[in-house]
């Protein structure tokens, strides 16, 4: 948008104005559409697997932990979903915890 208005000889102030938007903004933009040929930024090459369980949650199954150490997977997975609704099998729910064992490789964490 930025770079279409500045083409038509608006100021940068007036378009930051007009579009509620900070100067960084606006250069941001043009500088986009001047390299990719839209506003619309590039997805990031760096992707991951995505985690099931948030932070949070993690913080929650540890003290779970605490308490009683000796839970199978899918006794977790039962805790997950009645105290917080959430569905997730034994399987995807173990790699999502490994990384946070105690017993993970340093190049896992």
């Amino acid at each position: 948008m930025c770079a279409t208005l500045c083409d038509h000889g608006w100021e940068v102030e007036d378009m930051c104005e007009v579009l509620g938007v900070s100067r960084a903004s606006c250069f941001r933009w043009r500088n986009l559409f001047e390299e990719l040929g839209t506003v619309a930024k590039s997805p990031s090459p760096l992707v991951g697997r995505t985690r099931r369980i948030t932070r949070a949650l993690m913080t929650a199954v540890e003290d779970l932990f605490a308490e009683e150490s000796d839970l199978f997977f899918d006794e977790i997975c039962t805790w997950l979903a009645v105290e917080y609704n959430i569905t997730i099998s034994s399987s995807p729910l173990s790699r999502d915890l490994w990384p946070f064992s105690k017993n993970a490789p340093e190049d896992c964490i």
